[in-house]
């Protein structure tokens, strides 16, 4: 059930931030996992890990099928170097939404810092599969493909990664990819 009242938006679903802190009500008795997780997602960017983690669990209780809140509680474990917890929500992430990009690229680098670099090539490939736009998921895939001794194939995604940074504007990231392309 969502509460709702005068102070409170109709359509939280389709908000990314909501600004909680100005709704007391909301603060006292959040009832929707929608509720928690735009908490949660508020907090999270303003560096509150804690009270995310929070509501992230809360969303996830009352929907255990909410991919998202999954998706976003993995990075906050990954960035607090819990990675079998952030592996674990990734799993669940890619299991009720095996469409995002965004999940196996960011499952694939938990995997490459859990030394699972067989693990971590094939999220790479999954991601760039769905989304071959995605100029960090060519970089990762080529250090990856050169710490397992594919010199040529990490040349060849470096490259693709230096374009795509190139068409992106992203001009440091591009100098530095070149750089790397001469070092494999």
């Amino acid at each position: 059930m969502t509460l709702k009242s005068e102070n409170m938006p109709n359509n939280l679903d389709n908000q990314s931030d909501i600004p909680i802190d100005a709704q007391p009500e909301f603060q006292q008795h959040p009832q929707a996992a929608s509720e928690y997780y735009n908490r949660g997602r508020s907090r999270d960017l303003g560096g509150d890990r804690e009270g995310a983690l929070a509501d992230y669990n809360c969303t996830i209780q009352l929907d255990p099928a909410h991919a998202k809140a999954y998706a976003n509680r993995g990075l906050l474990l990954d960035r607090s170097g819990n990675r079998q917890g952030a592996l674990a929500d990734y799993d669940r992430a890619i299991e009720l939404d095996d469409r995002s990009a965004t999940n196996y690229y960011n499952r694939a680098n938990v995997r490459y810092r859990l030394e699972d670099l067989q693990g971590a090539l094939n999220d790479y490939n999954l991601s760039i599969q769905i989304d071959a736009t995605r100029p960090k998921a060519y970089y990762n895939r080529g250090l990856v493909c050169a710490y397992l001794g594919n010199r040529e194939g990490a040349r060849q995604d470096l490259q693709m990664a230096a374009e795509l940074f190139r068409q992106q504007d992203r001009e440091w990231d591009y100098q530095r990819t070149l750089e790397k392309v001469h070092e494999v």
